[in-house]
């Protein structure tokens, strides 16, 4: 019974969580599923209020070569960076049911991690892990996405560490070529 319980717990806390912003607003709940876009349309709005005392650090590796680029925290480089998340949203209408949800609390941390996880069908991403801070803000999001057929094979993953970090590391291969793997981080950093 009690695991039933922090099940339930769980999945109302996150659909609350939808609403925060990196600034540690509080919301109610109001959906089953958890809204990367619409978490992810207010980061940007967020982040878009600190633009005068934040840059952004872009840091590409492709296949052990680096370059680090410095740009301007504006609205379209923001949309670029969390693209990427806001197009793996699962919280569609006929993504309903396609998900398992599952959640647990690590006793160490006191971090709450839900888990989306496909159930077979074939719907991108695989799988979303979301940790939720005791203070119900987002800790961060993991995504895993992956597309496998006979000519192609590519797997995506995207992590958001709230208001510090974006991580995404996409591996593709392509019969007959090379693997190709490109690691992006981008930094949210103070101006100098």
């Amino acid at each position: 019974m009690k695991i039933y319980a922090w099940f339930f717990g769980g999945v109302m806390l996150i659909t609350s969580w939808g609403c925060h912003s990196h600034s540690d607003q509080q919301a109610t709940p109001s959906q089953e599923y958890f809204s990367l876009k619409k978490y992810f349309t207010q980061q940007i709005d967020s982040f878009l209020q600190d633009s005068s005392r934040l840059t952004l650090m872009k840091i590409v590796t492709m296949n052990q070569r680096s370059d680090t680029v410095w740009m301007p925290l504006n609205r379209e480089n923001l949309e670029q960076i969390f693209n990427p998340f806001i197009a793996l949203d699962i919280d569609r209408p006929a993504y309903r049911g396609l998900y398992r949800i599952e959640s647990f609390v690590d006793s160490t941390t006191g971090l709450l991690t839900i888990i989306y996880t496909s159930s077979g069908a074939k719907t991108k991403p695989y799988q979303i892990y979301l940790q939720v801070n005791p203070t119900h803000t987002i800790h961060s999001i993991y995504v895993k996405s992956l597309t496998d057929n006979f000519l192609y094979h590519t797997s995506k993953q995207l992590l958001y560490q709230a208001g510090k970090s974006v991580e995404i590391i996409t591996r593709e291969h392509i019969q007959l070529f090379a693997t190709r793997r490109i690691y992006v981080r981008i930094l949210f950093t103070p101006q100098a």
